[in-house]
């Protein structure tokens, strides 16, 4: 698979998922690309719950595009018809703030800087320097917010026609492809058949 197919699977798997999904299951990778691409299972069990409407236990082509059409309602703010990478950014940002105010984690809310201010270890990045910002999140370097970052980048390249916007057909084509390489064994539902045998380790 090329790099542009990694990544267009990869917006197709960040659009469906409502943007909210970790991007280490949503980005693109390959070879030199840590490790392998966008793990099955993950995208099979949100989409069980958002696009699962008749609870069958599988996700239908129709309920896909249902889930897909009401995502690009929600994420598509200005009611223009296109998708641009700040009304991603947004819809990606206010459904994160969303989830972590419905689920606070007690340890982050007690953390206190040493002049007591709320910004103690939390803020501190992976080598224990406080106040530095992670790599990756948004705004910092790779991230949603970041110039170059992986999100702006599969945004890129499902812009087919380079007008720095996402149409709804450009938008529904890379959800397509996500659909197609989940449904492995091609029976027009994404199922737990289509599931790799994977250690569960």
């Amino acid at each position: 698979m090329t790099i542009r197919k990694f990544a267009l699977t990869a917006l197709g798997a960040a659009l469906v998922l409502g943007t909210t999904a970790p991007m280490s299951m949503a980005a693109p990778r390959g070879p030199g690309r840590d490790g392998p691409p966008m793990r099955p299972e993950l995208a099979y069990v949100y989409l069980l719950k958002m696009a699962d409407t008749n609870k069958d236990g599988k996700v239908s082509k129709e309920e896909f595009a249902a889930r897909q059409d009401a995502l690009f309602t929600e994420i598509d703010a200005s009611k223009d018809g296109s998708i641009t990478p700040k009304e991603m950014r947004d819809y990606r940002r206010a459904k994160m703030e969303a989830y972590r105010a419905a689920n606070p984690r007690p340890e982050r809310e007690d953390a206190k800087g040493p002049d007591g201010k709320k910004g103690g270890p939390e803020q501190a990045d992976h080598k224990g320097e406080p106040g530095r910002k992670h790599e990756g999140r948004e705004g910092g370097r790779g991230g949603m917010g970041g110039k170059g970052g992986k999100m702006n980048g599969m945004f890129a390249m499902a812009d087919t026609d380079g007008n720095g916007q996402i149409s709804k057909a450009e938008f529904t084509a890379a959800g397509e492809k996500m659909f197609t390489r989940l449904d492995k064994n091609t029976d027009g539902v994404i199922s737990i058949d289509d599931m790799p045998d994977r250690p569960f380790l």
